[in-house]
C-alpha cells in the first residue's frame, strides 16, 4: 500500500518541476528600454520608477508625441499598437500616458510624461492668509495667465509662487513667492537658459461677487466687515437709495430674537452680540421665530414663507416652512435657525408672478445665488418714494439670486453692517409730517451674518 502511493505522488512532483523550469525559461529584462529620442526634446528615463519625461524648449500642445524607443534586444513595444515610433497623448501632464514593452514573457509598464521648459512653468495663487486658492489657467502660446476665484477676495493682496524652469528659470524684478495687486493688469517678466527672457500678461483678477454686480452700483468703503463679504450701494434704484451686502459661503447665517414681548431695535441687537457682522431686520408682528434649534414663536400660520438654514448649515429659503410646536420644517429638512418672510419673490430662478406693483414703501430681502452666495437687499423711502414689491424681485433678479424672500418692508426695514447704519428710516411723525431718520422699529427678531 505505502509503494502504491508513493507511485501516485511522483507524476504530481515531476509536473511541479516541469512547471518552474519553464517559467524561468525567458523571464525577460527588467529595465527593456535602453534609450529614447523626440525631435526638439529632451528624454529622461527613470528605470527604478519606470517614468520617462520628455521635455520640450519650445511650445508644444503635447497632444501627439512622436517617440522613437531603443529596446534591448528581443523587446518590443505591446502598446500603443505595437508600433515603434509611438505617438502618445501627453496633454495630460498630470496623468501622462502610458506605454507596455513586451521582454520575454513579461509585460513591463512605463507612465511617459510631457512638458514644455517655459521660464514659467506653473503658478499658485492664493488669498486670505492662504485661505483661498484660485484657478491659474496658463496659455503658454499666448503668453498669458489668468486666475479665478470662486470666493469674495481682495484682488489687491493675492500671494503668487512660481514653479520656474529647472534650466536656470528665475523672475525678473519679483522675488519668489511674492504679493502682487491683481486688481489691474500686470506683466510678469522671467527668463531660463533655453528659452531666454519672456514677458507674461497676468490678467486682472475679479473678486467673484463682482460677477454679479449690476450697473450702477460701486463698492463701498468705510465699513467693517471680512473679506469674504462686500457691500455695494446705489443711488439710482428707481431714484432710491439701496444697498446690497454680498457674502460668499464662508459666512455663517443666524437668527437673534428677544420674542414678541420684547421687541428690540436694531442697533441694540448689536450691543447683545458685537460679533454680528450684518444684521438684517425681520418681522415686528406676531410670526415664526427659531433660534438654535428653538422655536421662539411659533407665529399666526402654520405655513409661511421664510429664510433659514439647517444645523449643517444648508440654506432654507422660500415657501412651505411648517412651523409645529417644537420645530419648522421646509420639505423634509429642520430649520436650526429661521426667520418670517412676507412672500417669495423668486423660486429656483423663476420670478414669481403677482406680486404688488403699485405700493411703493422701503423694502428689505434676502436671495441666495446658485452658488450659495448670499445676498441681503434693503431700499429707503426717506428722501424717495421708495418702490414695489415687484421691483424689489426684478432688482434681486438683476443679482442673480436664484431664490429671494421678501422680508417686512416700510420703517422697518433695516441692515447695519459692522455696527453702522446703511439706510434711514422711513417712519413719519403724524403730528409735524417730518421724516425722522434717526429712528429704528423695533422687531422681534433679526437675521445675521457673520
Amino acid at each position: 500500500m505505502k509503494k502504491c502511493l508513493q507511485l501516485s505522488v511522483l507524476p504530481l512532483l515531476l509536473s511541479a518541476v516541469l512547471f518552474c523550469s519553464c517559467k524561468d525559461d525567458n523571464p525577460g529584462n527588467p529595465n527593456p528600454i535602453v534609450d529614447a529620442s523626440v525631435q526638439d526634446a529632451e528624454v529622461t528615463i527613470d528605470q527604478a520608477n519606470k517614468r520617462i519625461d520628455v521635455l520640450f524648449y519650445e511650445y508644444n500642445p503635447l497632444s501627439a508625441v512622436e517617440i522613437t524607443f531603443k529596446f534591448v534586444d528581443g523587446a518590443y513595444l505591446y502598446t500603443p499598437l505595437m508600433k515603434n515610433p509611438a505617438t502618445l497623448d501627453l496633454s495630460n501632464t498630470k496623468y501622462g500616458s502610458t506605454i507596455v514593452v513586451q521582454t520575454g514573457d513579461d509585460l513591463v509598464y512605463y507612465d511617459v510624461y510631457g512638458a514644455v521648459d517655459y521660464p514659467i512653468m506653473g503658478m499658485v495663487a492664493t488669498a486670505d492668509d492662504g485661505a483661498i486658492e484660485g484657478r491659474v489657467v496658463f496659455d503658454q502660446s499666448t503668453r498669458e495667465i489668468t486666475v479665478e476665484f470662486n470666493y469674495v477676495i481682495d484682488p489687491t493682496k493675492v500671494d503668487c509662487s512660481f514653479t520656474l524652469s529647472p534650466k536656470g528659470g528665475k523672475l525678473i524684478g519679483l522675488t519668489n513667492p511674492c504679493v502682487l495687486d491683481m486688481s489691474k493688469d500686470q506683466t510678469i517678466t522671467a527668463q531660463s537658459d533655453s528659452s531666454g527672457t519672456v514677458t507674461y500678461k497676468l490678467k486682472a483678477v475679479e473678486s467673484a461677487d463682482a460677477s454679479i454686480v449690476p450697473d450702477g452700483w460701486e463698492k463701498v468703503s468705510g465699513y467693517t466687515m471680512p473679506s469674504y463679504m462686500a457691500l455695494y450701494k446705489t443711488n439710482m434704484l428707481y431714484e432710491n437709495e439701496a444697498y446690497v451686502l454680498v457674502a460668499d459661503k464662508r459666512a455663517k447665517f443666524s437668527v437673534l430674537s428677544n420674542g414678541y414681548k420684547f421687541l428690540t431695535t436694531l442697533p441694540e441687537f448689536y450691543q447683545q452680540d458685537p460679533t454680528a457682522t450684518v444684521i438684517i431686520n425681520g418681522s415686528a408682528t406676531d410670526d415664526m421665530i427659531v433660534v438654535d434649534g428653538q422655536v421662539i414663536n411659533q407665529g399666526r400660520q402654520t405655513t409661511t414663507a421664510g429664510f433659514g438654514v439647517t444645523k449643517a448649515g444648508t440654506i432654507l429659503i422660500g415657501d412651505n416652512f411648517k412651523v409645529e410646536w417644537d420645530k419648522v420644517k421646509q420639505n423634509d429638512s429642520t430649520a436650526h435657525y429661521a426667520m418670517y418672510a412676507v412672500q417669495s419673490l423668486i423660486e429656483k430662478g423663476t420670478l414669481q408672478d403677482g406680486l404688488d406693483a403699485e405700493t411703493k414703501d422701503a423694502r428689505a430681502a434676502i436671495g441666495v445665488t446658485s452658488r450659495g452666495y448670499y445676498v441681503f437687499f434693503v431700499c429707503q423711502k426717506y428722501t424717495s418714494s421708495g418702490i414695489t414689491v415687484e421691483q424689489q424681485r426684478d432688482i434681486m433678479a438683476d443679482w442673480a439670486c436664484y431664490y429671494a424672500v421678501g422680508l417686512q418692508g416700510g420703517s422697518g426695514s433695516c441692515m447695519l453692517v459692522g455696527g453702522q447704519r446703511t439706510i434711514y428710516s422711513s417712519k413719519t411723525d403724524a403730528s409735524t409730517g417730518l421724516t425722522d431718520k434717526d429712528y429704528y422699529k423695533p422687531v422681534g427678531c433679526v437675521g445675521v451674518l457673520k
